[in-house]
């Protein structure tokens, strides 16, 4: 799993990831960890008996009303990308979220 480095109670359970299998967090803000991101991806990827990564480009999941442009980073890396997008049924769920008025433990 590649995601945004948290504190809290999703920091925790990144925490416990981390024992079961490599990831990779970094800080949104640390242009290194970009760098950092960017290598760990190309080490993995060359390595032919390692699970595939599943990437989500966007890096975000919106008001399920468009597709937002993907993060370049995603593909820097020298190996095949193949791109997901996937679009809920309002039917079952409702896939946005909205931070500024919900919490994560509503």
């Amino acid at each position: 799993m590649i995601g945004q480095r948290h504190g809290g109670l999703l920091g925790l359970c990144q925490k416990i990831l981390d024992m079961t299998n490599a990831h990779i967090w970094f800080e949104r803000g640390e242009s290194k960890d970009r760098q950092m991101v960017v290598n760990r991806l190309t080490r993995h990827c060359s390595t032919g008996n390692t699970l595939p990564v599943l990437i989500f480009p966007e890096g975000t999941c919106i008001n399920n009303t468009s597709v937002m442009m993907f993060k370049k980073g995603s593909f820097e890396i020298d190996t095949v990308i193949y791109p997901v997008a996937i679009k809920y049924d309002t039917l079952f769920t409702e896939a946005f979220w909205n931070s500024s008025e919900q919490s994560f433990v509503q």
